[in-house]
């Protein structure tokens, strides 16, 4: 970042030499310490603002950027030169009036004592936008006029999934005491009642014998329904063992075969060219990638187009050389998408997809995917969405590699 600060005057004339008159050769040593001092000083201060982890800019009073760190050049992908074409409004989902009506107000932070920052949208090069705390301050001249703004800000992307992570893990704390409770006091209502419809099942009442197994079929669904709950609520222990991530996609397959020939499915896999190690409990993977493609299925079967289903397997190699030997993403990662051209999740669901009794299903409890989400956090590891009506949708499961 080249700014005015790096153009300072020398007292040198045309050739070269150190225009010396009127000053002792002591005043002129004296005044060269002064500058070599502001020189550090300046490279000092610049080298702070340069490397700030967070994002710097100064505008002008029309908002065109002047000045930017290391860290808005990263966060954004514009170039230099890119970025002093630029207003700040642009960099910011929101309207030039906006902005412009903060300068004009002193600035904005949610609270000026403490400089608590007020959370924007900011827009990459490529166009995506993603969430930062910034605070707005203005830069006044010696005579007190406004002269320009700054705006610090920090990406909190990764602050906001944690936050909905323990959101997520809260309710199913929550979840499971009240399925504990649940479970306790209708399980045993239920199973006095299915044993006196046994009996009244060999009465001589001819409407009885008719109602009562459609009754103690409902009977064990309720069951059915209540044990899933308590199994989701408080999973048992995951047998860990190693897997190849081949052997469970196959595995998955088989059960599936029938349907996708049935719903003319066309299935396209890609395991490309490697089949990494993961450790796990195979019929809890099982289970979630089944899910998944029985969604992806169920989604295909009411399209009209052609119904294409893609599995592709794809490995991460760990190239951060911080990375510890112990740390579970080690010796990288492995992800498994799951992608269909089917009717897709509209864009206010997405957020909710993985939350306990979300379906969209007539006959359905809402339990599948909230369950799968527990699972691969049981083995470390991801299940992410993302999905248009016009495209499908694609599933990531991402699991760390053994060795």
């Amino acid at each position: 970042m080249n700014t005015e600060f790096d153009n300072f005057s020398e007292l040198k004339n045309s050739s070269g030499v150190v225009a010396a008159q009127g000053v002792t050769g002591e005043q002129f040593e004296c005044l060269q310490r002064e500058m070599e001092i502001l020189r550090q000083e300046k490279e000092y201060f610049v080298s702070v603002i340069r490397n700030f982890r967070n994002g710097l800019l100064t505008t002008d009073n029309n908002l065109q950027i002047v000045h930017f760190n290391l860290t808005v050049e990263r966060l954004l992908g514009y170039s230099p030169g890119e970025l002093r074409s630029m207003k700040l409004h642009q960099l910011i989902q929101t309207k030039e009036e906006t902005v412009l009506r903060v300068l004009q107000e002193g600035g904005l932070c949610v609270d000026p004592k403490t400089g608590e920052m007020g959370e924007f949208q900011f827009i990459t090069k490529n166009g995506n936008s993603f969430p930062v705390e910034a605070c707005f301050s203005v830069i006044t001249a010696p005579d007190n006029s406004v002269c320009g703004m700054t705006c610090t800000f920090r990406d909190v992307t990764q602050k906001r999934k944690m936050e909905k992570a323990l959101a997520r893990m809260d309710r199913f704390a929550s979840l499971g005491e009240l399925a504990s409770g649940l479970a306790h006091e209708i399980k045993n209502p239920l199973a006095c009642i299915a044993g006196v419809l046994q009996n009244l099942q060999f009465s001589d009442e001819t409407f009885d014998t008719l109602m009562i197994p459609e009754i103690l079929f409902q009977v064990d669904k309720i069951d059915t329904i209540l044990n899933g709950l308590v199994n989701f609520a408080k999973p048992g222990p995951a047998e860990m063992v190693l897997l190849h991530v081949r052997d469970i996609i196959d595995a998955t397959l088989v059960l599936v075969d029938r349907y996708l020939r049935e719903k003319a499915i066309e299935l396209r896999l890609d395991y490309g060219g490697s089949n990494p190690l993961v450790k796990g409990d195979s019929q809890l993977l099982q289970q979630v990638l089944l899910n998944v493609v029985m969604n992806a299925c169920e989604s295909l079967a009411v399209v009209e187009r052609e119904r294409c289903l893609a599995i592709t397997v794809i490995f991460h190699d760990n190239i951060n050389p911080e990375v510890e030997s112990g740390d579970a993403n080690a010796y990288g990662v492995v992800e498994i998408e799951v992608k269909d051209n089917g009717k897709g999740i509209e864009k206010p669901l997405l957020d909710t997809v993985f939350n306990p009794f979300f379906t969209t299903k007539y006959k359905g409890i809402g339990l599948g995917l909230a369950t799968a989400h527990r699972i691969m956090e049981q083995h470390e590891g991801a299940i992410t969405v993302s999905s248009s009506p016009a495209a499908g949708t694609i599933f990531k499961l991402t699991l760390p590699v053994c060795c």
